[in-house]
């Protein structure tokens, strides 16, 4: 079986009206995750380990992927960047005993993230006072 780290957890209010119930609201990350998270964005690797657990307990923004069933870019702000968090939702009506789970972790330019925004659907936006 794949070590894995529990990450944090979800607002699931956030995802029930989009995705029905989550089996938990537990994200984990597998070392395999973190391995190509190294490999494939090595100078975000220091961001994920800073920011990675804040962004997936409160983003600021949740963009359903259209493409990817159950999966979420979970974006927070940072004043020099935005980053996101792509998970894979574990969703009430799949087999029983799966986590909500991180698929990769980048940084987003703000130029990027509109074409998500334009070609997603945002699920959750952070009331910004």
């Amino acid at each position: 079986m794949a070590e894995l780290k529990v990450l944090g957890e979800i607002d699931e209010k956030a995802l029930k009206d989009e995705f029905g119930d989550l089996q938990t609201a537990e994200v984990i990350v597998t070392e395999e995750r973190i391995k190509h998270i190294r490999e494939r964005h090595p100078q975000d690797v220091e961001l994920f380990e800073l920011y990675g657990q804040g962004t997936v307990a409160e983003p600021d923004l949740i963009i359903k992927d259209m493409k990817n069933e159950g999966t979420v870019f979970m974006v927070k702000y940072l004043p020099a960047s935005n980053i996101n968090v792509v998970v894979r939702l574990a969703l009430e009506t799949e087999d029983e005993g799966l986590k909500n789970s991180v698929m990769t972790f980048y940084r987003i330019r703000a130029k990027n993230l509109v074409k998500l925004l334009k070609k997603n659907k945002v699920i959750y936006r952070k009331e910004i006072i």
